[in-house]
């Protein structure tokens, strides 16, 4: 049997850590922990000062492990694309199984459980892993994608029609978006749909995504001092929401790769922004992979069209 890798993906205070250890247990797992090792080399895993020492050191204890045949589990944050391939790449050569194991805990639940950790984080380093936060994705280099089971019930959740519904009647404030959100969405969502000749080529958590794809700019906006607002990190900050209350009532779409999907356009529909020459879009073709590279390519025309 191929030994296994699981890599934590969470916030600070989501309580990945209490539930690494009950992986470690229920297989047999070794844990390799950032934090265990800044206690180690500094003593405080909140020294934050080399950090590339830290991670250096992380990845070597992973990869020798799995050379000694051990189940491992990557015990940080690992909330963006680098920091999760820094370690797929360090194990590439490994003949393993690589399992990315999200722990979506809602924002408010990380703050609130923050506080009655015996290390705290500052709360403003909570909204900086919220505003950078990246959906992991199967092209990453995993074999499984795992969400936990935060224990939410219904109640806790919100459907896709109230998202929908939270949108209407925002104004944008903004002189490249002349219509309120809700108005915005639906007529990209349109013009993508459109493009899926027939229907079904597009997964449907896409056209969920492209729906509600600019969802988090209801809690990021900011006015600067002409009075235009900007919503720095909005993408991020929508997927992370979306992973984390969504609920979707048709149990056909009630999945973990339906909610991933329509993650994963929402967090990063912003990048095909910057792909302006043949080397970026070659990089991020790499990173995606063809079938979701495509897509964002398709659903950045659809965005950057105006209701004539």
């Amino acid at each position: 049997m191929k030994p296994k890798l699981y890599i934590m993906c969470g916030l600070s205070g989501s309580g990945k850590s209490s539930i690494a250890r009950d992986l470690a247990i229920k297989h047999n797992a070794e844990i390799v922990s950032s934090d265990a090792i800044r206690e180690e080399l500094f003593g405080s895993c909140q020294n934050q000062y080399d950090n590339e020492k830290v991670f250096n050191i992380f990845n070597k204890r992973i990869k020798e492990s799995l050379n000694e045949n051990k189940n491992v589990i990557a015990d940080a944050t690992n909330i963006t694309i680098k920091s999760r391939r820094a370690i797929v790449e360090c194990v590439r050569k490994l003949d393993i199984e690589k399992i990315c194991y999200i722990v979506p805990k809602k924002y408010k639940d990380c703050v609130k459980d923050n506080k009655n950790r015996e290390h705290t984080v500052p709360e403003y380093v909570l909204e900086k892993q919220l505003r950078r936060f990246q959906i992991p994705f199967k092209e990453e280099g995993f074999s499984e994608m795992v969400i936990h089971d935060m224990g939410y019930t219904y109640a806790d959740k919100i459907l896709p029609n109230t998202v929908m519904v939270s949108m209407t009647g925002f104004d944008q404030k903004n002189p490249h978006h002349n219509m309120y959100l809700e108005d915005h969405c639906d007529f990209t969502y349109n013009k993508f749909s459109d493009l899926a000749d027939p229907y079904d080529a597009y997964k449907s958590g896409f056209l969920l995504g492209a729906k509600i794809h600019d969802f988090g700019k209801l809690c990021t906006q900011t006015i600067d001092e002409n009075g235009i607002a900007h919503y720095f990190g909005h993408e991020n900050v929508g997927a992370y929401c979306v992973l984390t209350t969504l609920h979707n009532p048709f149990e056909e779409y009630n999945t973990d790769d339906f909610l991933l999907d329509c993650c994963f356009l929402i967090n990063y529909h912003m990048i095909p922004f910057n792909w302006n020459t043949e080397k970026t879009k070659n990089k991020w073709k790499n990173i995606f992979g063809e079938e979701k590279y495509n897509m964002l390519l398709r659903f950045h025309e659809c965005d950057k069209a105006r209701c004539e």
